[in-house]
């Protein structure tokens, strides 16, 4: 995981989200003033589970992950370097439709795919 010092040495990620998930997530509510905010806490098999809830409010120290002039996307500075060059997209297929979160730090992931881990810990 290598998120760069942005801005006044605050970190920063880069978040890839396809046109796919970018529609569902706006079908969702998610907008400028409701945003997704995502994090990282400790479960899983693999160790560490993505989560997310939409919120209006941010709060000091959280980052912008994605923005466009429809949606943001925020996390909070712990959360920050697991995020770092993952891409979000959607699948609708009859198994098991959602959003995928496709990570290239994890170097381990269980079997359904909720939770990965990393070579370092952030």
């Amino acid at each position: 995981m290598n998120p760069e010092s942005g801005i006044g040495g605050i970190m920063t990620a880069t978040l890839v989200v396809t046109d796919i998930a970018k529609t569902q997530l706006l079908e969702l509510g998610v907008n400028r003033e409701t945003f997704l905010r995502l994090w990282v806490e400790a479960g899983g098999c693999s160790g560490m589970l993505y989560q997310a809830a939409l919120d209006d409010q941010q709060a000091d120290g959280d980052s912008v992950l994605y923005e466009d002039d429809r949606m943001r996307i925020i996390t909070d500075q712990a959360s920050l370097p697991h995020f770092d060059g993952v891409h979000i997209d959607y699948s609708d297929d009859l198994v098991s439709s959602g959003f995928r979160f496709t990570n290239p730090n994890a170097v381990r992931t269980c079997g359904c795919g909720s939770s990965f881990s990393c070579s370092q810990s952030a």
